[in-house]
């Protein structure tokens, strides 16, 4: 009996458990807005890892450079980290453009960004390289779409404009 009365109280602490409303998360601020956020962290971001492996062929001939520290490669990890999970700043609720290509189009960056943290953990300049361009696609992808304040790109505005 007494077994009984336990599963139906545990049953009962269940269901109410599940009704109602989820709790609420914590108080994320969205003061900064997405220009201010691609000015000052994901484009500083993009940089150390586009900057980290190159070649440039001029009259004096081949300059070639990639990472040769340890902190040359944490400085390409730090980079492919920030624009990893700046993907998720892009994506809060009064940041994201819209529930779909928007979100679809981050994820995309924060994957390709990853995979170009892992490249720069096993210290792979030509991975590093090769991501670099995937990332810069990712990145080319949603501003052709979102780029606001340059009448030559994108197409859609901001919320409210």
């Amino acid at each position: 009996m007494r077994t009984r009365i336990a599963i139906v109280a545990a049953a009962a602490l269940f269901a109410a458990s599940c009704g109602g409303e989820p709790p609420a998360g914590p108080p994320f601020r969205t003061d900064n807005t997405v220009s201010v956020l691609m000015a000052n962290m994901l484009d500083p971001a993009a940089d150390l890892l586009w900057d980290a492996v190159g070649t440039v062929i001029d009259e004096t001939g081949e300059t070639y450079w990639e990472p040769e520290t340890e902190e040359d490669w944490l400085q390409v990890k730090l980079g492919a980290m920030a624009l990893a999970e700046s993907a998720n700043l892009l994506m809060m609720e009064n940041r994201a453009r819209d529930q779909d290509q928007w979100i679809r189009l981050n994820e995309a960056m924060a994957d390709a960004a990853m995979l170009a943290f892992e490249a720069a953990e096993a210290e792979d300049p030509q991975r590093i390289f090769d991501l670099g361009e995937v990332v810069y696609e990712t990145c080319n992808n949603c501003h052709t779409l979102y780029w606001v304040d340059d009448l030559d790109r994108g197409r859609a505005v901001e919320p409210g404009a």
